[in-house]
């Protein structure tokens, strides 16, 4: 690169409006992503990285360098440009001048064959001399882009996909910037460009990957980060505003295109050093962030997309039944009928879920009609849609599955709202404040609610009594309003824990709970 979990359950109850344009599940992309293996990527990381031997046009060889100025680099490109072609891709390579080319591999769209979708990595790497590994920086996003053209090549997506790597990028961007420019005069339709650099290093075993964003690709952004959130959960994706111009994402912010830039979250400490070799690399975390990035392309790629505009219901007094009104659309046809129309699935306290069908719908608006309930309850619903060739499922909160019908399996997130006693609720918090959990002493279920006054970036954390973070339940920005978190802590030791509140990365508060088992 240029510049130079511990998992618990949780379950977030959404209490305002919640609307936005998510990525969706899907068995064929569940399908593609579990293609990608360990025993896959390691191969081709060792491959690129010098640890083992490869082929290269017919010859057994051994890339010991990657940087730009010595052979190792143009055996690099060799090798990248042969596997695309094997995969059947449009191949190609791009020179920019006359030591730096790029390699660009292309499957064409069914749908907008001249709008595009770039995944891209760069493949040379530091430091000089005649040894430059480079296998995290930058032979794990080069795997991974050439991962996703295997895994893609037999699919026919929306949008045309040019997988790209990049050269010359240690040296200040060259091959991405003459790709973006060049772009940019042509006037070439790039619809967002998923950029990868670095993601083999998890110095805390924590799982965090970030994902780098400027104000203009947020939209873009979200879809990613949700993308990895439904398929690969056992990765921890931060969304992260920036204006860093350290890799190739940075050339077509300069052109305002939409990119992200998917990066670890810890500093590897071999990074630009001889020392950046396979043996070092965190493979599981490897394997994690590719899974997410290539499930991430697929979403957009495909464009398997749904957006849901909902208010959330307010908690009443009423013990009438509640009309539920919600706004689904999606780039493809949705199912409106039978077994594939949209549902809205409800549940009173610990109850099981019931669903229903809307009552109501014109054009893209839905109602539902929520039976009554006595005074006291609780209740939970989230809504669920499908496109009409049974290929995507989205629901609302995110995180829901199956299809036809759509949602039989809840999302971790629900709407809720209570019935009341009379006593006004649900009115807009004035100030940031962390309430104690309930109940505490508890044994492996416990909610912790908090309050913030209006929009904020929100980090809800646990502590062990050393300090040490034991889990982050919440990283992401929400309106204000009150909030709960259904922590379960199930597969934690008995003892006494720390959760703290962040917003806008300013401290509010710290509470001590305490597991019993």
């Amino acid at each position: 690169m240029y510049k130079k979990i511990f998992l618990a359950l949780f379950i977030i109850i959404f209490t305002t409006i919640y609307t936005f344009s998510q990525s969706c599940y899907s068995p064929m992309i569940d399908s593609a992503i579990s293609k990608v293996t360990l025993q896959t990527l390691t191969l081709l990381n060792r491959q690129l990285s010098g640890d083992t031997t490869v082929m290269i046009g017919g010859n057994l060889d051994t890339i010991k360098s990657r940087h730009y100025l010595q052979p190792g680099n143009q055996k690099a490109a060799q090798l990248i440009y042969e596997r695309f072609q094997s995969f059947g891709l449009i191949t190609s390579y791009w020179s920019f001048s006359a030591s730096g080319v790029n390699v660009i591999g292309k499957i064409t769209g069914s749908k907008y064959p001249n709008q595009y979708f770039i995944m891209c990595a760069h493949y040379d790497d530091m430091p000089t001399g005649l040894i430059a590994p480079g296998a995290d920086d930058n032979a794990s996003g080069t795997v991974c882009i050439i991962e996703a053209a295997r895994v893609m090549s037999n699919l026919i997506p929306d949008y045309t996909v040019l997988f790209i790597a990049f050269d010359e990028e240690e040296r200040g961007l060259y091959g991405s910037k003459a790709y973006a420019d060049t772009s940019f005069t042509h006037g070439d339709s790039i619809v967002g460009v998923l950029n990868l650099d670095m993601i083999a290093w998890d110095g805390n075993a924590d799982n965090k990957v970030r994902i780098l964003t400027n104000t203009n690709s947020v939209p873009f952004a979200d879809v990613n980060y949700s993308a990895a959130s439904i398929y690969v959960p056992g990765l921890v994706p931060m969304k992260v505003s920036s204006t860093s111009g350290g890799s190739d994402h940075y050339s077509f912010w300069q052109r305002g295109y939409k990119a992200t830039c998917t990066i670890e979250d810890d500093f590897n400490p071999y990074y630009h050093t001889v020392n950046d070799k396979f043996s070092n690399i965190n493979q599981q975390y490897f394997t994690l962030c590719s899974k997410a990035s290539v499930a991430a392309f697929f979403v957009n790629a495909f464009d398997y997309k749904i957006s849901f505009v909902h208010s959330a219901l307010s908690s009443v007094s009423d013990t009438s039944s509640r009309i539920a009104s919600v706004t689904i659309k999606s780039p493809h046809l949705l199912g409106l009928s039978g077994l594939k129309a949209p549902r809205l699935y409800y549940k009173v306290n610990t109850g099981s879920f019931n669903y229903i069908n809307h009552f109501y719908s014109n054009l893209d608006t839905f109602k539902f009609l929520i039976p009554g309930q006595p005074q006291g309850s609780a209740v939970y619903y989230y809504f669920a849609a499908q496109d009409s060739l049974s290929r995507f499922v989205g629901t609302s909160p995110q995180g829901g599955k199956g299809i036809e019908p759509p949602g039989t399996i809840a999302p971790s997130g629900l709407y809720s709202y209570s019935i009341t006693t009379g006593i006004a609720e649900n009115e807009q918090p004035v100030k940031y404040d962390l309430l104690q959990n309930y109940p505490n002493p508890f044994n492996a279920e416990t909610i912790i609610e908090f309050s913030i006054p209006k929009i904020s970036g929100v980090r809800l954390t646990v502590y062990d009594v050393l300090g040490r973070e034991v889990v982050t339940l919440i990283d992401d920005k929400l309106p204000g309003g009150s909030h709960k978190v259904l922590f379960n802590a199930g597969s934690l030791p008995s003892g006494m824990y720390f959760y703290s509140l962040f917003t806008d990365e300013v401290k509010t508060g710290t509470k001590k709970l305490i597991l019993l088992k």
